[in-house]
């Protein structure tokens, strides 16, 4: 009766005129309501009914319903989409096809164009699928949506890493081009110096060698040779297989899984280092002096060289660690014997002068999660930074320090890895930090490089945990810059790396670079965003990585949810919400929201966690703080989101 009454709707689109709007973005909960956060700071509630007009990131217009003291937005106009597309998991019955989006934010019913026929197309129950976003809700009769590709099979036990690869639009399989792999640049003069002995360190399974050493000791100290394989020689630029390189810019690594920029027929067989290939190589040859120092020129040069040696690094470390072996374990012949050691007392004294002159990090342990056959966790190594990672790591950041140099005296250009310290507007925090614990410094000091490194030298000597976790949190952001800077956290004054050209495309510029100084030749200009697009290319990689290993993590552990087990825990982060620990035997990340550090009474509203002193206080005493040890039990598993909910294992009083 009053359905299509003009006069009732004309009252309500006036009422609708008059009420008032806010603009802002969508922000979903996994509870199926949301808020409107308004460009002025302002949060307004989205109920789930209204939340199915929309999606997470949509950025809308909104009607603001007043009840009460409380108020409620509801959506009326889409300004911009966020979601293009997305993964989801397909349904497929007799009498209905659904998906259901992986990301548990997007939580819209959509509407399948061509739904009934997917099944005839090859699609199955529980398929993981590709769905493009064709209406929104807010311009139209709800979402509309059509599956554009199979991802994953229903039946694919390794399904998780397609999903991940997918959410982040990174290619899952390597690139493949039909070419003769024919070297590019025979103008460029190399060295044959296949009868050198050099070799290679890797892990047992690494089918990517991309780098190679020769040692040798003389009267000054030593001179050590870093040899890595060239692929500029078969890659030349601009053409489609470097396009691809480019638009990848790394080689992607997942647990027992990876993509590598390359194709694997360079990747793996042309341009990796293997036992007895000859391969063509830029090399640095570089003098240390007894002291460790950097001492004279060093040589770049093209050369062929033949890996004499493939060694990995737990044989090497077992050898140098160890003065005594028994008959099942790895021996070197004479020749090796004698490289090893010589290579192991050059980075010794290296590395010794590193810590007195520069800025030596930390070494954290490798954790490496082994798989089987259905996908499944089964166990989990720690493995510490043991001598013969050490060996390879000097070799890496001494030539690296070298090509930074290089680049920045012959061409003033390149693909340089940066960092200016400590953020300019958080320098007097820095200065106020560091009195407390009797370092006298100041804001212009810091600045510097020179006085950066002085004011480290310092808090090395304290080994100092939380005072170590404070200023990291005062630093600005690591960059990648085309042109040459210092790189404060390492306390050089240029570093770029060139060492791994099959793996980044980065270090695959450099090499072009050196190379065109070899040559005398001009060389492309390094464009000045190349910063930006290898740090996206890099964030989205790493996304997809976290997003496996949590998954990995939380079916790994799901049977100790709520088990007695005590873990070792370092508090790495502490936010108002509570605090992220990493498990030392495992590398877990557990996070321990406030209701869960101290028993379930009242006193835990005395519980505060302070972000800005990276402290944990009950009644206004410090408790808790960055970089302590603790032990924790795991409270809850969630794999939806990922998360891994920990307690106190001794809940503060």
């Amino acid at each position: 009766m009053f359905q299509d009454n003009p006069l009732l709707n004309q009252l309500k689109q006036t009422m609708k005129a008059n009420t008032p709007k806010r603009t802002g973005i969508v922000k979903a909960s996994d509870r199926g309501f949301g808020f409107l956060e308004t460009d002025k700071g302002k949060r307004f509630f989205i109920a789930p009914s209204e939340m199915k007009k929309v999606l997470h990131g949509d950025r809308i217009s909104a009607t603001i319903q007043e009840n009460g003291d409380k108020s409620s937005a509801e959506p009326v106009e889409l300004k911009q989409t966020e979601i293009t597309d997305f993964v989801a998991q397909i349904s497929i019955s007799p009498k209905r096809v659904s998906i259901k989006a992986n990301n548990p934010l997007i939580q819209g019913f959509f509407k399948i164009k061509g739904a009934m026929q997917l099944a005839n197309k090859g699609y199955h129950d529980g398929d993981w699928v590709n769905v493009k976003l064709l209406t929104h809700a807010l311009e139209g009769n709800g979402f509309l949506v059509e599956v554009t590709e199979k991802i994953a099979e229903h039946n694919d036990p390794f399904a998780y890493r397609l999903i991940a690869v997918a959410n982040h639009k990174l290619p899952n399989k390597a690139p493949e081009f039909d070419h003769p792999w024919q070297v590019t640049d025979p103008e460029l003069e190399r060295k044959d110096l296949t009868k050198v002995p050099f070799f290679t360190i890797d892990g047992v399974n690494t089918q990517d060698m991309d780098d190679a050493l020769f040692v040798e000791e003389n009267p000054q100290g030593w001179t050590l040779t870093v040899a890595i394989s060239d692929p500029s020689a078969y890659v030349p630029e601009m053409t489609d297989l470097d396009k691809e390189a480019y638009k990848r810019s790394f080689t992607l690594y997942l647990p027992n899984f990876n993509v590598p920029m390359l194709p694997r027929d360079l990747s793996d067989s042309l341009c990796s280092l293997k036992e007895g290939e000859k391969r063509a190589t830029i090399c640095c040859s570089i003098q240390i002096a007894s002291n460790g120092e950097i001492i004279g020129e060093p040589e770049f040069f093209a050369a062929w060289i033949k890996s004499h040696y493939r060694l990995n690094y737990h044989d090497v470390s077992n050898f140098l660690e160890n003065e005594e072996l028994n008959e099942q374990q790895w021996k070197p012949n004479k020749e090796l014997s004698q490289l090893l050691h010589t290579l192991d007392n050059a980075t010794e004294v290296r590395h010794q002068w590193r810590c007195k002159n520069t800025i030596v990090m930390k070494n954290q342990p490798d954790y490496t999660l082994k798989l089987n056959n259905k996908g499944e966790v089964y166990e989990i190594l720690c493995e510490p930074r043991r001598t013969a990672n050490r060996l390879v790591e000097e070799s890496m950041i001494v030539a690296n320090v070298c090509a930074g140099d290089f680049l920045a005296k012959h061409k003033k250009q390149g693909v340089f890895n940066v960092h200016s310290g400590i953020a300019s507007d958080r320098l007097e925090k820095a200065v106020k930090l560091l009195a407390d614990y009797n370092i006298k410094t100041d804001s212009a000091s810091l600045a510097t490089l020179s006085g950066y490194v002085a004011m480290r030298q310092q808090v090395a000597l304290l080994n100092n945990a939380y005072l170590d976790h404070r200023l990291r949190r005062l630093l600005s952001y690591a960059d990648t810059s085309a042109a040459p800077a210092p790189h404060f956290t390492m306390g050089v004054k240029h570093y770029a790396t060139w060492t791994s050209p099959i793996r980044k495309y980065g270090d695959l510029i450099n090499h072009r670079l050196i190379k065109s100084v070899l040559t005398n030749q001009q060389a492309t200009p390094v464009a000045a965003d190349i910063g930006v697009h290898l740090n996206e290319a890099r964030k989205a990689q790493r996304m997809a990585e976290r997003d496996v290993n949590n998954l990995l993590y939380c079916n790994y552990l799901k049977d100790q949810e709520d088990a007695d087990w005590r873990y070792k825990a370092e508090i790495f982060d502490i936010v108002k919400a509570g605090c992220r620990v990493r498990v030392q035997e495992n590398g877990a990340t557990f996070f321990i929201p406030n209701s869960l550090l101290s028993k379930p009474t009242s006193d835990n509203k005395k519980v505060e966690c302070c972000r800005e002193e990276g402290v944990v206080k009950v009644a206004g005493n410090v408790e808790l703080q960055l970089g302590d040890v603790i032990d924790v039990m795991l409270s809850s598993v969630k794999p939806e989101s990922r998360q891994l909910i920990a307690k106190l294992a001794d809940p503060l009083a």
